[in-house]
């Protein structure tokens, strides 16, 4: 597969009392951690991963997995998690991740494109993605939803451009207490980079996600019927794109 991106991985083992996560335990979290980096080590259509975690916690276990892998795979510390109000939520860690990896990654330096994915998450349907990512060959990739306010941060991708310019900037103004969450500031990055000129995939693929929701511990479901009513119904937005007349 010849397209060039990195994966991030973004991880916070021990969270230490942030608000709104139910699933907080450590040993919990580092297993999730764990079960999620060796499916993405495994996988034969990435070639480059960024792991970066912010709360300063042991990464001997993958960086010995990452040793043994033929993969360009760098892993940051940190313990930007216990640097802020934690009112601001587990988005504001997830933007200074974000933040750090461009100042600092030497992979981000020579890499154009990037699929952030939430680290605990493995993404059963990964190789439809990267499929659709390099088919369409927009600037952005992610799912919009809620009039154009909300979009899934569980993974999605962009240039480098996009990442410093627009979502970066944005996501810095991530805050939990203002009911100004994440994924709310991603959408706003993807308009403001849209209105000017960059391009977005229209009919992005809905992830199949094997995980948990942090916010309320429950595991993600997609039954064959729930499957089947988003496979329908990201056709019938491709018609309907395919189809306008004006």
């Amino acid at each position: 597969m010849n397209f060039d991106f990195a994966l991030i991985l973004t991880c916070t083992i021990n969270p230490e009392d942030m608000p709104y996560l139910v699933r907080n335990n450590t040993d919990i979290r580092l297993n999730d951690y764990k079960k999620s980096f060796n499916f993405w080590v495994k996988r034969k259509d990435i070639d480059k991963i960024i792991l970066i975690e912010n709360s300063n916690y042991d990464l001997s276990y993958f960086k010995k997995i990452a040793k043994k892998s033929n993969k360009q795979i760098e892993i940051l510390s940190n313990n930007l998690n216990n640097t802020f109000d934690k009112k601001l939520g587990k988005g504001f860690g997830q933007y200074l991740c974000l933040k750090e990896i461009f100042e600092k990654s030497e992979i981000a330096k020579k890499t154009n494109f990037f699929i952030d994915v939430t680290g605990r998450h493995c993404i059963k349907n990964f190789k439809q993605i990267i499929k659709d990512i390099i088919k369409n060959k927009t600037d952005i990739y992610v799912n919009i939803t809620n009039n154009l306010k909300f979009a899934d941060a569980n993974i999605y991708g962009g240039t480098k451009e996009f990442f410093k310019n627009y979502l970066i900037p944005e996501t810095k103004k991530t805050n939990d207490s203002l009911n100004r969450i994440f994924e709310n500031c991603v959408s706003n990055a993807v308009l403001k980079a849209i209105s000017d000129g960059m391009t977005l995939s229209k009919t992005p693929i809905y992830a199949d996600i094997d995980g948990f929701i942090g916010t309320n511990g429950k595991k993600y479901k997609q039954n064959i019927m729930k499957k089947i009513k988003l496979y329908f119904f990201r056709k019938l937005k491709i018609y309907f794109f395919n189809h306008k007349k004006y």
